[in-house]
């Protein structure tokens, strides 16, 4: 079938929880302020990517956590619009780019490495012909199978366990590095946090609770440098064993189909270590929320545009690059940047942005994903807002009302709110004097849009397309 549309694929890649001056080139770096003696990522296949394209080192992810960042992401709403904010609640109600796709008479594909998260159960597999978990080879296969496709590949390696994601890629390099972060570890330590994103083997949850309660450890002992670099390790393991290999096969494939592609790679949020954040899904902090956007394509113009955008800037952007029709008004909480990704006008000014995290008592979590994996009805899984933090032209303001305590171990209420302001290097800097009235506000009036979210459903449909993937509930 002939295509008039400048692309014949738009093939979104996500890499989960990669902040971005995790990138060598990014020109706007938060790290080099905070940690000592860390050695930098290598990360050539995307600095080489984002040079050959439009990037952008400033986006404000819409939430810390998998779901609601990628909810955010695909339809173009904050996620009090699109149905899904909590941690592991609700569904996707949106339209999303591969509605829209559709409706333009393409096929769509979806590859994850989580399928607990970026799955059925939160409404990920609407509007997705083709879903596929850990298939990296058969992505590409499905893409270049059809005429024409919106697609996204999700890679999970980034998060923990950093860099190696699971046995089947890790290997024997993982379990040597499980054994060497809990060689140090004492005999018995509080920790209970048994959650997966995946569905994975005795050996293979073994390790993944072994590596995250060695990290548990080494934040509670304040160790915040070494994590930093086991983490920056873990991306630069990544790139080199897994994406590099996955990136060039998929263009090599794409060129000698002679087929265009627009090439769309993000992250959801990043990754952080201090006092208040041991990771990502309970922070509000500015290297968790800020993440890359690279676009690369014919029309698209290479160049580097640091003023910042936001994760629900992508869908409407996407769209209009690969000439997929969507409604013009009313729909997005995002502009398209197209006309900027094509260097026909320069990015203006910061652009207003806001991010929450809603997430639940680890205990809780774990016995409601036992109940969930054994096949049975998980009930409802309370969630309570941890904080949120808004931004508008050179300041932002974060509100917690919420603290984990150390381990994970229960959430307790608090009252805590900041205001800070970004310097010449886009580096925030707390400013004591300002109250952050009008931003707070702000955060007030998104709430406006809060509803009871839908429990997750456990359909025999649902269990039906998890058994077709090979998994025993």
């Amino acid at each position: 079938m002939e295509s008039n549309a400048p692309y014949d694929h738009v093939v979104l890649i996500s890499i989960d929880t990669m902040r971005s001056d995790a990138l060598a080139c990014n020109p706007i770096p938060l790290w080099p302020h905070k940690y000592h003696d860390i050695r930098p990522a290598r990360t050539t296949v995307l600095d080489e990517l984002a040079a050959s394209g439009a990037y952008f080192p400033n986006v404000i992810s819409a939430a810390p956590y998998t779901a609601a960042a990628h909810g955010a992401i695909f339809s173009g709403q904050y996620p009090l619009h699109n149905g899904l904010h909590e941690f592991y609640n609700g569904s996707l109600r949106a339209p999303s780019v591969f509605t829209y796709g559709r409706r333009a008479g393409r096929d769509t594909v979806l590859k994850t490495d989580f399928p607990i998260i970026l799955g059925p159960q939160l409404g990920f597999t609407r509007d997705i012909d083709t879903y596929l978990v850990e298939e990296d080879d058969a992505f590409i296969d499905a893409v270049l199978a059809r005429d024409s496709t919106v697609s996204c590949a999700h890679f999970g390696a980034v998060h923990a366990p950093y860099g190696f994601h699971n046995l089947a890629f890790g290997g024997d390099a993982y379990r040597e590095k499980v054994a060497e972060l809990t060689a140090e570890l004492p005999p018995s330590l509080p920790f209970s946090d048994l959650l997966v994103e995946s569905y994975r083997s005795p050996e293979d949850t073994e390790l993944l609770v072994s590596y995250k309660r060695a990290i548990a450890y080494l934040h509670a002992e304040g160790q915040y440098d070494r994590l930093f670099q086991i983490y920056l390790d873990g991306v630069q393991h990544f790139l080199e064993t897994r994406f590099t290999a996955f990136l060039d096969r998929l263009r090599e494939r794409m060129a000698a189909a002679g087929r265009r592609m627009l090439l769309v790679l993000f992250a959801d949020h990043g990754e952080e270590f201090d006092e208040r954040t041991n990771g990502h899904f309970n922070s509000m902090a500015e290297a968790v929320l800020r993440v890359p956007l690279i676009i690369v394509g014919d029309d698209v113009a290479p160049g580097v545009h640091t003023n910042r955008i936001r994760t629900v800037d992508i869908a409407p952007t996407v769209l209009e690059l690969a000439g997929i029709p969507a409604p013009a008004t009313g729909v997005f909480d995002g502009r398209s940047l197209a006309s900027v990704a094509r260097g026909t006008q320069k990015l203006q000014g910061d652009a207003p942005a806001v991010a929450e995290a809603y997430t639940s008592e680890l205990n809780e979590f774990v016995a409601y994903q036992q109940r969930q994996l054994s096949g049975q009805q998980p009930g409802a899984l309370r969630h309570y807002l941890i904080g949120h933090a808004a931004y508008q032209d050179d300041r932002r303001a974060v509100r917690l009302t919420r603290q984990y305590s150390e381990w994970f171990q229960n959430i307790r209420p608090t009252e805590a709110s900041w205001v800070e302001k970004f310097d010449e290097s886009s580096v925030p800097r707390p400013v004591p004097d300002d109250d952050g009235a009008d931003l707070l506000a702000t955060l007030d009036d998104y709430r406006t849009a809060l509803r009871e979210p839908d429990q997750v459903p456990f359909t025999d449909e649902i269990r039906g397309q998890l058994r077709a993937l090979g998994y025993s509930v």
